[in-house]
């Protein structure tokens, strides 16, 4: 009985450790393709900037008066291009958050935090 257990217990280790050697690759492999879709959405949407920062920045002063505190610029997977989020603080000290795409030079989002 007890070489018996002993084989099962073998048994189970060497398919324990082809499991882990299987799944690693497997894992491998997605983090791979996940990390060259991503580079290549990139590189589209890197080719795809139309308009500088300070371009959108004019933009967004056309249609929004105030002093701009703070740029962000992020990637709209959606779009496959680059946003520039635009936070201005107004002559009433509120804060209006505006989006101007990188791509097409319009303005793609304007909230404004009044009550």
């Amino acid at each position: 009985m007890n070489k018996y257990l002993e084989t099962i217990r073998d048994k189970i280790k060497t398919n324990k450790r082809k499991l882990i050697k299987r799944a690693s690759i497997v894992v491998a492999i997605i983090a791979g393709l996940g990390i060259a879709a991503f580079a290549t959405v990139y590189s589209i949407a890197k080719s795809n900037i139309n308009y500088t920062v300070e371009e959108a920045k004019a933009i967004v002063l056309q249609s929004v008066q105030g002093e701009i505190v703070r740029v962000n610029k992020r990637l709209d997977l959606d779009t496959f291009s680059f946003e520039y989020e635009f936070k201005i603080k107004d002559k009433n000290n509120m804060l209006i958050k505006a989006d101007v795409n990188s791509s097409l030079g319009v303005i793609t989002d304007l909230d404004s935090y009044y009550d």
